[in-house]
């Protein structure tokens, strides 16, 4: 097997080593030298919609806006500090909204590819810029850098009804095969280290076999490196409806592992690798809210859309701000990553646990993994018994 789309392969199945050491991570954090493995990005557009789509079932559905938002000088400024502090990834993503509606995305990502960080997109890429297209296929970006693109869906009309497109005969579908086309045509020219990746949330609408052989047909053609196919979370505050078709339950879950399995290891090759997984049975986390106490705030942080600087980023959005680490419209990156009580540290961490919880924040499948990683190694264990 190729090294690198295995390398691929094990990453989208939450097999990153966030950290090396739990010992040194927590000596790090006590003597406030901890950097942070990534910060995560999300941009908000200035005006009109704050995504493209409204996707039932998006993670930042329940998602207030109260219009603030950073400069773009202020963001440049931010990014710079990020990077002169020793960040060495970046994710550019959205809660409730998608990066590439951003219209400055290319000066943030600029500064990635100068600082010689890594970066990853994980978007719709219905909008993809040609200055875009030549910073994601430049010969100086990082190794390890990646685009990623949340499709759904294996033709045009299924991607309309999964992402509530009113127009049911718009060809999104087909637009966003042709920018992927453009990308990795690009990316052929210049033989850089960008791994393409499609994501493909499983639910009652996009799941007969034909609509998914068909999907890994066209991206695949298309030169994605990997497609995954896995199933949707539960939003927060999001109702099961009677037939829902957003979200499967745990039994429709385990039927359509069994009926798509074998057509997807079918098609699984070295020269893209086509994987399904069930991560809620894998890491055991259905129906779990969140794993408490939570570390991702100083494993991977992120900038919301309303410029506040948040644990991690399904925090990340307005009504999360009693739990948010501070505004950075006002005050910079390093004075807020390292505002916490190191005398205190068990204080600290219980009063985060509370507004957690009085929030109602919801962990992602990384941020379980991560979290239960820490807590299972007992390392932490004095400062909050």
């Amino acid at each position: 097997m190729d090294t690198k789309k295995k390398n691929l392969k094990s990453r989208y199945k939450y097999q990153t080593a966030y950290f090396n050491n739990v010992e040194k991570l927590r000596e790090s954090i006590l003597n406030k030298t901890i950097i942070p493995h990534q910060v995560e990005v999300q941009p908000g557009p200035e005006g009109g919609k704050i995504c493209w789509l409204e996707c039932p079932y998006c993670y930042g559905g329940s998602s207030i806006d109260t219009g603030e938002r950073l400069s773009l000088d202020r963001y440049l400024e931010i990014m710079d500090q990020i990077a002169e502090g020793g960040v060495s990834k970046i994710i550019f993503a959205g809660y409730a909204t998608d990066p590439l509606n951003y219209v400055h995305i290319e000066e943030l990502h600029n500064k990635t590819i100068l600082y010689n960080q890594i970066f990853g997109f994980h978007t719709k890429a219905i909008k993809v810029s040609n200055i875009l297209i030549n910073q994601l296929t430049d010969p100086r970006i990082e190794p390890l850098s990646y685009f990623s693109v949340s499709v759904d869906a294996g033709t045009n009309e299924s991607y309309n009804k999964v992402h509530g497109v009113s127009n049911l005969k718009a060809k999104i579908y087909d637009r966003v095969i042709d920018n992927i086309k453009i990308i990795t045509k690009a990316r052929s020219k210049t033989k850089v280290p960008l791994d393409l990746s499609i994501t493909y949330l499983v639910n009652n609408i996009n799941n007969s076999s034909d609509e998914v052989l068909k999907h890994i047909n066209d991206f695949r053609d298309a030169g994605a490196d990997l497609i995954r196919f896995t199933f949707p979370q539960v939003p927060r505050g999001y109702e099961y409806g009677e037939g829902d078709l957003f979200i499967p339950k745990r039994d429709e879950v385990l039927e359509l592992m069994h009926r798509l399995t074998p057509l997807v290891k079918k098609e699984d090759s070295d020269a893209c690798k086509v994987i399904i997984m069930d991560l809620d049975k894998d890491y055991k986390i259905d129906q779990m809210k969140r794993t408490l106490p939570c570390y991702a705030r100083f494993v991977f942080p992120s900038i919301g859309f309303d410029g506040w600087l948040a644990h991690c980023s399904e925090s990340a959005a307005p009504h999360f701000r009693d739990n948010a680490l501070g505004n950075l419209s006002n005050t910079d990156f390093w004075d807020i990553f390292y505002d916490y009580d190191v005398n205190n540290f068990k204080k600290y961490m219980v009063d985060s646990c509370k507004k957690m919880v009085n929030t109602n924040c919801k962990c992602d499948r990384k941020e379980h993994v991560v979290n239960a990683g820490i807590i299972n190694s007992g390392v932490f264990n004095p400062e909050l018994k």
